[in-house]
């Protein structure tokens, strides 16, 4: 089986880090392919950027999707996943989604804990677009500057510790869930310290991607994710193209 795993941010370090984790919890004769998007920002942080991100997954699996089984939007919030359902002939899981259905199999109420306000407004909407805000306690989020994206992690590991245990006390939640592709790993490596289960997107997302391929669902010819028909387009990459000419 072979996954494609697009990080719809333009950090190579971050696709780097999230394709080891996805790798750790893939099964052995499970391939990872890990791309980086070819365009937009450094890393996503509001809806602005989730557009342009969108577009740049659509190009990702365009150029990359041939020959893989599925692919997983590697960006929480899922930039532009609806869409690459509508677009690729393969299964396609975000992991914001695969982490929040994930949630709802092993707790009452779930909270997720992000970097940043921006993206907690942002999550409260994406969980509430796919229909799994029913169960959601909270998103809690550091109220700090982030001076390097790929170093976040690590520089504020106890701070965002310390709102998943406010989550538990003061919210109620039962199962917590990092948000964000430059968290990843973290859920596994705090587990030990927080005492509910801690998911994260990108492990929930490789699982439910091989699950939906040994499914084998068939490509759906009606209904809202059927491949829409050609039609003329300008300004697109050429595989992208290919999409409006009817490849």
């Amino acid at each position: 089986m072979k996954l494609l795993l697009i990080n719809p941010n333009t950090t190579e370090a971050m696709t780097r880090s999230m394709a080891e984790e996805a790798r750790r919890f893939a099964s052995p004769s499970t391939e990872i392919v890990a791309v980086t998007a070819a365009f937009g920002p450094q890393y996503i942080a509001n809806r602005v950027e989730a557009a342009i991100a969108g577009h740049a997954v659509l190009d990702a699996i365009a150029r990359h999707a041939e020959g893989c089984d599925a692919a997983i939007v590697s960006a929480f919030g899922d930039p532009g996943l609806a869409a690459a359902r509508e677009y690729a002939n393969i299964p396609v899981v975000g992991i914001a989604e695969s982490a929040m259905l994930t949630a709802w199999m092993l707790g009452r109420r779930y909270s997720i804990v992000c970097l940043t306000s921006r993206l907690r407004i942002w999550y409260q909407e994406c969980a509430r677009e796919h229909g799994l805000d029913g169960r959601l306690a909270s998103v809690r989020a550091l109220d700090v500057p982030i001076p390097d994206i790929v170093q976040a992690k690590d520089q504020f590991r106890a701070a965002l510790v310390a709102e998943c245990m406010r989550a538990i006390d003061e919210d109620e939640a039962e199962v917590i869930v990092f948000g964000g592709g430059p968290l990843a790993g973290l859920a596994r490596e705090s587990a030990a310290e927080i005492p509910v289960p801690t998911l994260d997107g990108v492990s929930c997302a490789v699982r439910m991607a091989e699950s939906l391929v040994a499914l084998n669902p068939r490509i759906p010819t009606r209904g809202s994710f059927a491949r829409p028909g050609p039609k003329p387009a300008i300004g697109l990459s050429p595989e992208l193209m290919r999409f409006f000419d009817g490849g």
